[in-house]
This record gives structure tokens, sequence and C-alpha cells, in this order.
């Protein structure tokens, strides 16, 4: 795999964000990523090093393009398998989550005073 491959990506910046997979659900944590992803231009800091900088980022690989499912089909990897008939993971619904607009306990003070009274 050499340049060509990596030129199929569309640097989207969702592969950086925290990610799970329910059922037949993606979850994307757009509040969640990587602590070399720069949120303003959704560019790697360290993409040239970032194999050896970072231990969650992994290498995109034809296998993964063809079965991960983790992988939105927005991803240009994604669209290479599927023009080429082999993409074979489950599709999922997309849904992205702000972690950050979550209620914390401490907001939920108002319903248990609530309950006490």
């Amino acid at each position: 795999m050499g340049k060509c491959w990596e030129e199929k990506c569309t640097k989207c910046g969702l592969c950086c964000h925290e990610k799970a997979v329910y059922g037949k659900k993606l979850v994307i944590d757009l509040d969640s990523w990587c602590e070399f992803f720069d949120p303003k231009t959704k560019q790697c800091t360290v993409y040239a090093e970032r194999f050896t900088r970072c231990e969650r980022c992994k290498k995109m690989t034809y296998l993964k393009a063809m079965f991960a499912s983790y992988l939105p089909e927005s991803c240009g990897y994604v669209a290479w398998a599927r023009s080429h008939h082999l993409r074979f993971a489950k599709r999922r619904i997309l849904q992205f989550i702000h972690s950050k607009n979550c209620p914390q306990e401490d907001s939920d003070d108002h319903l248990y005073k609530a309950f006490q009274a």
C-alpha cells in the first residue's frame, strides 16, 4: 500500500474520534478525539509519525476497508471498497453525539431536591 492508497482518505477526521458500535448503530463522539487531532483543521498534527506516536492509531488496510464496521460510509476507504463491490461489513446507522453537552451528575441536583420536598 503506497501513496495512492493514502490518497483515498478524505481527511474528514472521524477516525480520530472516539466511536462505539451498538447493534446496528455506529456512534461517534464529536467532542472526544485523539490528543494529536486538531479540531480546527480536522487534521492529525503528527500525521507522518502517527503510527509510532499514538498507539490507538492503526494503519488503514484493504481488509479494514472491506470489513471494519466502525468506519462510517463517508470514509474514503469505505467508498473505495463499495465501488469495487468489496465492502462486506454491516451497514450501520451513523449517530453523532456531543458528550460535552450530556448532562453531568451535578446538573441533576434540582431533580434530587424536588423528590426530597
